[in-house]
């Protein structure tokens, strides 16, 4: 056992990604071990709640995690801990067609395994997803799916100064639903076909959601190439600058979800609930989290 943890933690050159989730997982593991993340999921504080909106009912989770008191708000260019990332955070040193990307461990995981994709180069994080990045973060969702399958992995992208995001560093992150959480998303994607909306079909919307928000389902496996999701995503990102504007919203910010079977744009027009409550992409996705017990306790 030993011996699997060490080989499956040290960092990879480009790989396959056949080895994605032994990789992360070995290395997470040997990270916790060795205290080069920060993690206290396993005793975090949930509670899970149910909104009814205009007759529907929606299930979220409300998660305490201490850990994210020890993660700045918001980074700088020059404390960039992805410049010169950690030997005991990194998966993959290369990734991609082009090998532009490394894989790491976020060092204050918000759950088991959470990992991040971010651009080896500085890119800023208030800039869109090209289709490299898209296809990219695709192949890491596909691949999970089929090598983790009692997990529901997604990956999540904050744009600008209202999303959420805490590193300027282009980074897209991947995390797994809580167990019993219902995708909602899902049930407005599920029984819809593939289709790239245009000026005569608008993006999918559950009209008893009290935020803007544009969902698209994706093609089956075959069908899904970078082209495909430049498509979907730009067609996104048009609703969400045409929303930011009706609203007279200067700055441009959003969040940015993709499962295996969607993908989903939530414009923004400010970074916190009540000024009080951080929401970034998971809190579309039923998870709402908390950095202490007081934030916690505002949140209800």
């Amino acid at each position: 056992m030993y011996h699997t943890l060490v080989e499956c933690s040290r960092p990879l050159g480009t790989m396959s990604l056949s080895e994605l989730w032994n990789s992360v997982e070995g290395k997470f593991k040997a990270a916790e071990i060795d205290g080069s993340l920060i993690f206290q999921g396993d005793g975090a504080q949930h509670e899970r709640i149910s909104e009814t909106s205009e007759s529907s009912k929606y299930e979220f989770q409300i998660t305490v995690l201490p850990n994210l008191q020890h993660r700045p708000e918001s980074g700088t260019v020059q404390k960039n801990p992805f410049a010169k990332p950690e030997p005991e955070l990194t998966i993959i040193n290369s990734f991609g067609d082009s090998d532009e990307f490394r894989l790491l461990l976020n060092k204050f995981p918000v759950s088991r395994n959470h990992f991040m994709m971010v651009t080896k180069e500085f890119k800023s994080q208030n800039t869109p997803l090209t289709p490299s990045e898209l296809l990219a973060t695709y192949q890491i969702v596909d691949a999970l799916k089929t090598q983790d399958k009692e997990s529901r992995w997604f990956a999540f992208y904050n744009c600008g100064p209202n999303s959420g995001a805490s590193q300027p560093h282009k980074h897209v992150q991947f995390l797994t639903l809580p167990e019993g959480n219902v995708d909602f998303n899902l049930e407005v994607a599920r029984g819809t076909e593939f289709f790239i909306p245009d000026q005569n079909r608008e993006p999918l919307q559950d009209p008893s959601l009290p935020y803007a928000h544009f969902i698209v389902p994706l093609p089956e496996r075959p069908g899904v190439d970078a082209e495909v999701l430049a498509m979907l995503f730009a067609s996104l990102l048009q609703r969400t600058l045409t929303t930011l504007q009706k609203n007279q919203i200067e700055t441009i910010s959003y969040n940015f979800c993709l499962t295996s079977q969607y993908m989903m744009m939530i414009p923004r027009s400010q970074g916190k609930f009540d000024d009080v409550i951080g929401i970034n992409s998971c809190g579309y996705m039923g998870m709402i989290l908390c950095k202490d017990q007081a934030v916690y306790e505002g949140s209800n």
